[in-house]
């Protein structure tokens, strides 16, 4: 008499599981770990645990609710792959509520555990770090999810990715192509995929073309406007400055154009600027962004349908791992059109001269 009643959420903080996979357990439901299933009965007998109907009936209902956590809203990378997930989502009969992160890993856990609270059926990651200690929980734990745009150590989960490393690769090449050698890149940390992908390919491009690497030409941080802005306030001021820089993706190439204009320079006859996602913004007539097509709104399809399978048909027994291709977009930033219209004139002109770039300040 007047003991507190054990619940759900004291077995899940015992058994060091979400409340979700303890509800599973007490289903028997095959989407949870035969070892995680058997650690969280034996406390239920243990502490002669008995669910409510309530409880009982917790994971058999769906919400048809989806959660989606990316990391920076105001980037319009997510706004776009949102929308390709929201069309599929309702086509399906399933919502979509969302969190932005701002890269904080304790604020990804918090809202983890409140959509989790509210019930939603999966979830869409699409900002993880290499290492995200709570989202390999969840799939430790069988939980229903994808991860979009980046991805986690190891190949035991769902994925929805684009070759960061050959899109890196093209676009680096691309301004190799243009007679460019002093290229710097700004782009995200290596602790997450996209980062660590995209310089990969730069470097590589620069190897084949037998173009010497220098650290001094890499900035990495956040995928940020203010990333952008600040790393080329650096690499403007340097004595032997970049003549093209490569921004890790297009909002940080915002950042870019941002510094440049400030400084008084303009692009491409100062420096040439390729970015990376095709963003909206980036077939602007102002700033006609040369970039690599990440094929946002497929890939936010795809997510969804991946969860559908999931929950519909309860397929556990494997992992569907899908890699787009990207796609060089050429506009008018990287100079290309620029050089051949000087090319030209030099080619009419009474003196035929050859160049391998642009004269830089």
């Amino acid at each position: 008499m007047g003991q507190k009643r054990v619940t759900i959420r004291d077995i899940a903080k015992m058994a060091k599981v979400s409340h979700m996979t303890v509800s599973r357990a007490l289903n028997n439901d095959p989407r949870i770990r035969e070892e995680t299933k058997k650690r969280i009965l034996e406390l239920v007998d243990k502490l002669n645990y008995r669910p409510d109907a309530r409880a009982r009936t917790f994971v058999s209902k769906k919400s048809n609710l989806i959660g989606l956590v990316v990391s920076d809203i105001s980037n319009p990378f997510y706004a776009e792959l949102a929308r390709g997930i929201e069309d599929k989502a309702h086509e399906e009969g399933y919502n979509v509520i969302f969190c932005s992160t701002d890269n904080k890993p304790e604020r990804m856990e918090t809202y983890v555990h409140l959509m989790m609270d509210a019930g939603v059926d999966a979830f869409i990651f699409a900002s993880t770090r290499i290492r995200e200690p709570v989202v390999e929980k969840l799939i430790d734990e069988r939980f229903p999810l994808v991860l979009v745009n980046r991805r986690l150590r190891g190949e035991a989960f769902n994925y929805v990715v684009l070759n960061n490393i050959r899109g890196a690769y093209e676009i680096t090449e691309h301004l190799i192509n243009l007679g460019y050698r002093r290229i710097a890149i700004i782009t995200g940390t290596s602790n997450m995929s996209t980062g660590l992908d995209r310089l990969k390919g730069y470097q590589q491009a620069l190897k084949d073309s037998r173009i010497e690497f220098s650290e001094n030409y890499v900035i990495q941080g956040p995928f940020t406007r203010g990333t952008g802005y600040e790393g080329t306030k650096h690499l403007l001021t340097m004595k032997n400055r970049p003549e093209a820089i490569f921004g890790g993706n297009d909002y940080i190439a915002m950042g870019v154009i941002d510094a440049v204009e400030e400084l008084g320079l303009h692009i491409p006859e100062d420096i040439a600027l390729v970015g990376f996602d095709d963003t909206e913004f980036a077939s602007n007539q102002r700033i006609r962004l040369t970039t690599v097509s990440q094929r946002k709104y497929e890939m936010g399809n795809l997510g969804v349908q991946i969860l559908i399978d999931y929950i519909e048909r309860k397929e556990t027994d494997y992992t569907h791992k899908i890699i787009l291709e990207p796609r060089l977009i050429i506009r008018e930033s990287c100079g290309q059109k620029l050089r051949e219209k000087r090319k030209n004139k030099l080619t009419r002109g009474s003196k035929v001269e050859s160049f391998s770039s642009f004269d830089r300040t």
